[in-house]
């Protein structure tokens, strides 16, 4: 088993509290390989007093979340991958109980439920999810309510997936995921993966960039897809992905976008449109006036 953990720029004390998280997995055999992508002052540096076998920094140039990923598993000895980022932390038998839930099996991913914390790790809300089996459709319509750390990937299917895509801005972990769940089916552990930090750290500036990311996500995978063209799915999904784009411009003070993602929303499939309407919609009417 290998944990994965790109780091660049880090919060050093949410390091630690990552790679203790990570090397405090119980009742399994793990490694733990930290790519220092490229850091100003090392990571071998940060974590000097950190001696444990199984912790491997690995120093890279500069390339990107996406590239260091790459390289964490070319390093990996082990068979199962698990994708986590210096500021999430684990649940400490979480390790354990998605390889329990796979069984061995190479053609499963296993997931488990998502702490949603505050900078100061301060429970806001779990993200759970029921689903299981072939759920590449599911995901596409917003039902698979996992983050990355909190999944568990055969090193079989992400060696099949290829390399992460640069181009992405906000979403290469989706774009990833969607390629992943092309290869394999899901089984779900009810308990608590990872704990995942919500700050601005890592937020872009571009305000598009969302919307843009989400657009590509399910282009790409109608395009590894042509049976689906022209079917009330893809239009469902079409519809799904404007809805969304109008709840993040929304979201993000530009209500003139939002409003023209919900009438393509509209236009495209209004079933698909209910459940994110009821988010966008009540402050829409007054923020266009407001413009």
């Amino acid at each position: 088993m290998t944990l994965v953990m790109p780091v660049w720029r880090p919060r050093e004390q949410w390091l630690r509290e990552a790679v203790d998280g990570a090397l405090g997995q119980r009742d399994c055999e793990h490694e733990v390989i930290v790519v220092d992508d490229g850091c100003d002052r090392p990571v071998s540096d940060l974590l000097a007093d950190v001696i444990d076998p199984r912790l491997r920094i690995v120093r890279v140039p500069h390339g990107g979340v996406c590239a260091a990923r790459d390289t964490g598993l070319a390093e990996a000895r082990g068979q199962w991958i698990r994708y986590i980022d210096a500021d999430d932390v684990l649940e400490p038998g979480s390790t354990a109980r998605l390889l329990r839930a796979v069984r061995g099996r190479e053609d499963l991913i296993a997931y488990g439920a998502t702490a949603m914390c505050d900078e100061e790790l301060t429970l806001k809300w779990v993200l759970r999810c029921r689903l299981e089996g072939d759920i590449a459709k599911q995901c596409l319509l917003g039902r698979f309510t996992v983050r990355l750390p909190a999944l568990l990937f055969p090193r079989a299917v992400a060696e099949r997936v290829g390399r992460w895509d640069p181009t992405f801005r906000v979403a290469e972990d989706w774009d990833f995921v969607l390629r992943a769940l092309d290869h394999a089916e899901v089984r779900r552990d009810p308990g608590v993966a990872a704990y995942y930090r919500r700050h601005g750290d890592g937020l872009t500036g571009d305000p598009t960039a969302g919307p843009r990311d989400l657009e590509r996500l399910v282009e790409r995978h109608l395009d590894r897809h042509p049976e689906l063209a022209g079917t009330p799915l893809e239009r469902r999904i079409r519809g799904m992905r404007h809805a969304v784009s109008s709840r993040i411009h929304l979201g993000r003070g530009h209500p003139r976008r939002a409003a023209r993602d919900l009438l393509a929303a509209l236009a495209a499939d209004p079933r698909a449109v209910s459940a994110e309407a009821r988010q966008s919609l009540p402050g829409l009417p007054s923020r266009l006036r407001r413009k």
